[in-house]
């Protein structure tokens, strides 16, 4: 086993661990809404709040990691969120559950922009593709692990047993981070070579595309990770613990997702093409099965039907994310590469913010999930457009770094 394979286990524990938290509470909204008389649409503020915190320090902590370091950030980021869930269980009202579930962003969204830079710092060019998204199946795992026993716990203690007992496997990914993990070496200036400031980031085209067409990937997603539970409900599953079940597909299907994406994105690069089609390619297929999940909703049809279609969906939503980050490591030079995944993911989570809450008040609207569905499927396919868009656009050639033109790029052998 090689030290890049070492990085890639603790921070996929770590992501468990992230994720286990942040969609433990989509299982629980039900009971949460029935104590505190809340109705979709404030649940879906409640969702929201974790992002609104999240998307908020995406890019000081990137920013702050470029400066200081980044393994500090990821150790004290994953104890934070630890903390916060306990708080989360002992919350009272609304005004401190939502409160607590803010602080759970400010730890969560820490991380992101930390995390994937060890990763990138740590991976073999050419694995760059199967690492970043090997590495974010801890994603998938996380909300998989999070929904099924969240739905278990809940019907068994009590909603606030899952927040109480899920911070424990918190505490020991923040130790093994704090063990394994080596600050990633600074970059050295190369003599001649004309250094890259955070403006060019801020100020390049093709980030902000890149950026704005990552808001419909996440939205989507958080349709499904906020709602997927109420939406078994809405086609006859009774039990909170089956529908978190069938739910829990959703976050299963980002091993296979990200492992197959990944792989074949590093294939594609090998032959001398892009990424941005093959990203563009999965939000397509995944749009229609988001069409599909709200057809299935509308017609009430079999939970076993719905189940496949959110399993597939997540199948094509998380394998987005392997080329997609795999791009930015080679669009961004490493001396700024936490600011720029820092900057991408503070956009990218505008779609967190919007679609609980989109989507719950679609639901008290038509008294179906369905709408929240159709409208999702509609998002992906102008975030589809949006990637294909960045240079050189329409074509399947490699993207090129920031600072380098067409008449600096390294011309093939």
């Amino acid at each position: 086993m090689q030290y890049y394979h070492k990085i890639w286990l603790v921070m996929i524990f770590g992501w468990v661990t992230n994720y286990m938290i942040r969609s433990g509470l989509s299982p629980v909204l039900i009971p949460v809404m029935d104590e505190f008389g809340i109705s979709h649409a404030e649940a879906g503020i409640l969702a929201s709040a974790v992002f609104y915190s999240y998307t908020m320090m995406q890019l000081p902590a990137g920013h702050l990691g470029d400066r200081i370091g980044k393994k500090a950030i990821v150790v004290l980021a994953t104890l934070g969120w630890a903390v916060s869930s306990l708080l989360t269980g002992f919350a009272r009202s609304i005004e401190w559950l939502v409160t607590f579930r803010f602080m759970t962003g400010i730890a969560e969204g820490s991380y992101f922009s930390n995390d994937r830079p060890i990763i990138a710092a740590y991976t073999p060019k050419e694995k760059m593709g199967i690492g970043q998204g090997l590495s974010f199946t801890g994603l998938g795992i996380g909300m998989a692990v999070g929904v099924l026993f969240a739905g278990i716990i809940a019907q068994t203690l009590g909603w606030r047993w899952v927040f109480y007992l899920f911070a424990i496997p918190s505490v020991a990914a923040a130790i093994v981070l704090a063990v394994v993990v080596r600050e990633p070496p600074k970059v050295a200036h190369v003599a001649g070579e004309e250094p890259v400031s955070y403006r060019a980031v801020f100020k390049n085209r093709d980030i902000w595309l890149y950026s704005l067409g990552g808001v419909a990937a996440v939205y989507v997603l958080w349709v499904l990770g906020t709602w997927a539970p109420a939406m078994f409900q809405e086609v006859g599953v009774k039990e909170l613990a089956v529908a978190s079940t069938f739910s829990s597909l959703l976050g299963i299907a980002a091993v296979p997702g990200l492992l197959v994406a990944g792989s074949f994105s590093d294939w594609m690069a090998r032959r001398g093409k892009g990424r941005k089609a093959q990203i563009a390619a999965q939000m397509l297929l995944a749009g229609i099965c988001v069409a599909l999940i709200g057809w299935a909703v509308q017609e009430k049809a079999s939970p076993v039907l719905l189940a496949a279609l959110v399993f597939v969906a997540g199948f094509f939503f998380w394998g987005i994310w392997a080329p997609t980050y795999a791009l930015l490591a080679e669009m961004v030079p490493p001396r700024v590469l936490g600011t720029g995944y820092g900057l991408t993911n503070t956009i990218h989570f505008i779609g967190s913010l919007v679609a609980p809450v989109a989507t719950g008040f679609i639901k008290d609207a038509t008294s179906s999930f369905a709408g929240g569905a159709y409208l999702g499927a509609f998002v992906t396919i102008v975030g589809a457009i949006v990637f294909l868009a960045i240079g050189p656009a329409f074509r399947l050639g490699p993207e090129r770094c920031i600072g380098v033109t067409p008449e600096t790029a390294p011309k093939p052998a």
